[in-house]
């Protein structure tokens, strides 16, 4: 091989090396308080659209691949069985939920993960008085950033802190 060789060789696959190490050392810049700020904002545009009774705000608010968890029946698995379960409800009912305080947010990458208490009062549209169905709730969501940079719902998980009523 020639010197006049090797050396271009040299030169190149030193540069290659360079751009290799640069491009691998670089991480991106997370700027995570923002991002729990975007995912508790999610949360109080969940409550907005709970109260309004804007199911597409709802529902527009899920991953498409979401999983709801409420208690007391089965995991509701995908939009589409999330839809199926939640429509009937905005339908008939008035919601009153206010989330009382998010306790803890935190962010791990491309997922963030929510946990507040909550209590929930519904009023049947056809008339009727009002049901308080969780005086006092507790909920874990798990969100998970999507390739546009906003956050959806992934997992949400819900109960009371207060025990069922013994008939």
């Amino acid at each position: 091989m020639k010197k006049s060789n090797w050396l271009l060789s040299t030169i190149i696959l030193a540069i290659a090396l360079a751009m290799l190490f640069f491009t691998f050392s670089c991480k991106k810049e997370v700027d995570v308080e923002a991002d729990i700020t975007a995912i508790k904002e999610l949360g109080n545009q969940y409550a907005v659209a709970c109260n309004t009774g804007d199911f597409d705000l709802w529902i527009s608010l899920w991953a498409d691949d979401g999983v709801q968890m409420p208690p007391g029946t089965p995991a509701r698995i995908g939009k589409e069985q999330i839809r199926e379960g939640m429509k009937p409800l905005f339908d008939q009912m008035n919601l009153d939920i206010t989330i009382h305080s998010i306790e803890d947010a935190k962010v791990y990458g491309d997922f963030g993960l929510s946990r507040c208490t909550y209590t929930l009062k519904m009023t049947p549209k056809a008339g009727g008085e009002m049901i308080n169905a969780m005086p006092d709730g507790k909920d874990l969501s798990l969100f998970e950033r999507q390739s546009d940079g906003s956050w959806k719902l992934v997992y949400d998980c819900f109960n009371s802190n207060v025990p069922p009523k013994q008939e």
